[in-house]
């Protein structure tokens, strides 16, 4: 069946092999944000609820997308009396409903839900007795569970994609879950959601009112701007990780089983790579670590990794092994190339050269690295600079590795250890300036000797004769830097503030060997910040051979 799903072209192939495994495509899936609202009611209510579906908008580039509560709020009178809720939780999308009365006679009778927009996820079934009997029984999504657990008597449904990439709602046959009967009324309610497209909005604003209070009564503030939007998922997604799903078998016991459950329950993640306890620095035995990176260059917030080992990996995971989600580490790669090409076999002209080569230096960015353990090739780098165009005769290419120190907070000391995986250039380690704590403005450079000092800085450049900031213990050394691994050490570094208005103090060093490849070492990702006016510096030399 496997090798059938590797040759199937048609969705409607794939979809019947991987349900052969036990596998059902994932659907379209809704951004969610949350928020921190603070209400003044007139008067001292004991209570505000905030009701389920409460609508909130938000837009991106022009486009409105409405979100709303999953459920409903409610906001006790503090002893200060103010009223505040953090992290309401809303959802992207509009909520619709089908009903089907079942009809035994009807073999061919199907209960399909006629829109692939749907966060299958989402999906609530209620079932009435009859139109003259009207108790009512809720039913739970099985998809999960293991079928051999599941008892004659549950009231369970199951979902598969059909074809269209409609979806087909599944009852129990009197042995594995509930059967339904003739005359029975199912109520099925779900969301249509815009997917990947809500990811991002990051201002809510209410529709109507909020716990019967008008805009003048609340402030809303962003908790959690909108993610894990994403789109159904596609064949080539269902063909790798199918087989990879049926030999997890609803466990996590290796790291595949990890990756592959993960990229299953959670769409929305870009790249996904796992590491046991036993190859951490330092070794932690007994536990699992999990660096996900979402949709783009991001990271997942507190909550949404708390939320991803609590609905997931607690229920698949091994009891005497701990799961860590850990944020993945940016490393940015400084490209500095200058290009000898000749002007005569030029086609265009020397601007339009270098755009079209900045374009295949950010495509090599874009297709090579960006992900987990992908890894650096400098000769792949410049031979496609080289091609393209023919007038280019050859290019002299140099880099430079950057990374970003994020305080914690603001004026407190602070530890950092950065591991470039790479033999680095004596004297060439720099950084952002930053205010010290003593109001003066410092820069990090090292002594080439394998000391890192805090440098007293005039508009961004080092004074001479150097003046260097001392040390709580009484010397100049701020941290230590290992020129043959890579590694530096920055003890009780203190930055009251910095310099750039940026939340992070950028360091960049120079490897020894431009021509290097470069491996990412764990939760590492290699990548690049087109933003930056140094990510991709460009020189044109003109070079006529006659």
């Amino acid at each position: 069946n496997e090798m059938f799903l590797d040759s199937s072209s048609l969705r409607s192939s794939v979809v019947s092999h991987a349900k052969h495994l036990n596998v059902t495509p994932i659907s379209k899936r809704a951004a969610r944000a949350k928020l921190d609202l603070t209400l003044t009611p007139i008067g001292t209510p004991p209570t505000l609820i905030i009701e389920k579906n409460a609508k909130f908008t938000s837009s991106i580039d022009g486009v409105k997308y409405t979100f709303a509560t999953t459920k409903s709020v409610s906001i006790p009178r503090s002893v200060a009396g103010t009223y505040v809720s953090t992290g309401v939780e809303l959802i992207e999308g509009r909520t619709l409903n089908k009903r089907f009365t079942v009809n035994t006679s009807d073999l061919t009778q199907q209960f399909i839900i006629p829109n692939s927009d749907i966060d299958t996820s989402t999906i609530k079934i209620n079932i009435q007795t009859s139109a003259g009997d009207s108790s009512v029984e809720t039913f739970i999504n099985a998809s999960s569970r293991d079928i051999n657990t599941i008892k004659s008597n549950e009231k369970v449904f199951w979902i598969e994609e059909i074809e269209g990439q409609e979806y087909e709602i599944i009852f129990g046959d009197g042995s594995v879950g509930k059967q339904i009967v003739d005359g029975n009324i199912i109520f099925v309610d779900y969301l249509v959601t815009s997917g990947s497209l809500a990811n991002d909005c990051r201002t809510f604003l209410a529709i109507g009112t909020v716990a019967g209070l008008d805009s003048s009564q609340y402030v809303i503030t962003t908790n959690t701007i909108a993610n894990g939007g994403s789109e159904i998922q596609t064949i080539e997604s269902l063909k790798f990780l199918a087989p990879k799903l049926y030999s997890a078998q609803k466990r996590a016991c290796t790291k595949e089983d990890y990756k592959a459950i993960l990229l299953e329950q959670r769409p929305d993640i870009e790249s996904i790579t796992v590491y046991g306890g036993e190859d951490a620095d330092p070794v932690q035995y007994g536990k699992v670590f999990i660096a996900a990176k979402p949709n783009g260059n991001n990271i997942y917030s507190t909550s949404t990794k708390e939320s991803i080992k609590e609905s997931i990996l607690k229920k698949l995971n091994i009891v005497t092994v701990q799961p860590e989600i850990i944020d993945p580490i940016f490393f940015y790669v400084l490209i500095d190339s200058v290009i000898n090409y000749d002007p005569v076999s030029n086609l265009t002209d020397s601007s339009t050269l270098k755009i079209n080569i900045n374009t295949s230096i950010q495509n090599y960015f874009q297709n090579n690295l960006e992900k987990f353990d992908q890894k650096f090739r400098y000769s792949q780098l410049v031979q496609d600079i080289d091609n393209t165009d023919s007038s280019i005769r050859n290019n002299k290419t140099s880099i430079k590795y950057r990374q970003r120190l994020t305080p914690v907070n603001l004026g407190e000391s602070q530890t950092f250890v950065v591991n470039f995986n790479n033999e680095l250039t004596m004297g060439s380690f720099t950084s952002d300036s930053f205010v010290g704590s003593d109001g003066f403005t410092y820069s990090l450079i090292d002594d080439k000797l394998g000391s890192i000092k805090t440098a007293r800085t005039t508009d961004g450049v080092v004074d001479v004769p150097a003046v260097y900031l001392t040390q709580v213990n009484g010397t100049q050394v701020q941290g230590t830097i290992d020129y043959t691994t890579g590694k530096i050490t920055l003890n009780s570094l203190r930055v009251m503030s910095i310099v750039t208005g940026e939340s992070f103090v950028r360091i960049t060093v120079t490897p020894t060997t431009n021509n290097n490849d470069v491996t990412p070492l764990r939760e590492q990702i290699l990548t690049y910040d087109v933003n930056e006016i140094d990510a991709i510096a460009i020189s044109m030399v003109s070079e006529t051979i006659i």
